[in-house]
């Protein structure tokens, strides 16, 4: 049965062939051979791509699946990602390719993504959907932390004034070092109720978002984030 889709990353395989890392609804992430796509009569030749929405089918056992429909969904247009936008795109497509799992369940973080493709497309700010994103990610993940009380202690962050956010473990009231970025509670707490609007605290988000996921990427570098700064030389993390 055809389920919504949409490509990840595209390989050349062969000499007409594509393979697609593909995000399914039902399926989770699914690497498929699309044969003959790069033929030039091949229905699937312009399909083959990030961004836009299908319905795809596939069969197989293996790891790498064969497909054997790929069409746009009749009710949607093509996400239009340009500039910024697209590299942010590109950013999402890499965090789920290298943190979720092939071929798990994960129909609600496909609905987030598409989501955020719809929020950046129709959207100035860019941040507040893919902050939003990763946290959703980090659920998927099993990798959520509390936003409210001190993960050593227990205590509501409320009675204290600041705290610092340790990966993989959640917020604490005591440094574990003094190299460690410390954090208003008064602003912590506009975040946990996804106060985005101040460019400041949206900043604090992107860093607790990226400590949070570095533990699940590891020391390789995401190249959608280097291609990034690459063409935006005065961007810094």
């Amino acid at each position: 049965m055809a389920q919504r889709a949409l490509v990840l990353h595209r390989w050349d395989y062969q000499e007409t062939s594509l393979i697609l890392d593909l995000f399914t609804e039902n399926d989770g992430r699914v690497r498929v051979v699309a044969k003959g796509a790069k033929r030039p009569k091949s229905p699937w030749r312009g399909l083959a791509q990030p961004f836009i929405p299908l319905l795809a089918e596939f069969q197989g056992r293996s790891e790498l699946k064969t497909l054997t429909l790929l069409e746009p969904q009749q009710t949607t247009e093509r996400l239009q990602l340009q500039g910024e936008k697209l590299y942010s795109g590109f950013y999402l497509n890499e965090l789920i390719q290298r943190l979720v799992p092939a071929e798990g369940e994960a129909s609600e973080l496909f609905q987030s993504y598409l989501s955020t493709l719809h929020n950046m497309t129709a959207s100035e700010r860019v941040e507040p959907a893919l902050r939003q994103f990763e946290w959703h990610l980090l659920q998927h993940l099993g990798a959520a932390f509390d936003w409210y009380y001190d993960a050593d202690s227990g205590q509501a962050l409320s009675n204290y004034d600041w705290c610092y956010f340790i990966p993989d473990h959640g917020f604490v009231t005591q440094a574990r070092d003094d190299q460690q970025r410390a954090y208003l509670v008064a602003d912590i707490e506009k975040l946990a109720a996804w106060d985005v609007d101040d460019e400041s605290r949206l900043r604090q988000l992107k860093y607790i978002m990226r400590d949070a996921l570095s533990v699940y990427l590891g020391d390789k570098p995401l190249r959608s984030r280097e291609l990034f700064r690459g063409n935006h030389p005065s961007e810094r993390s």
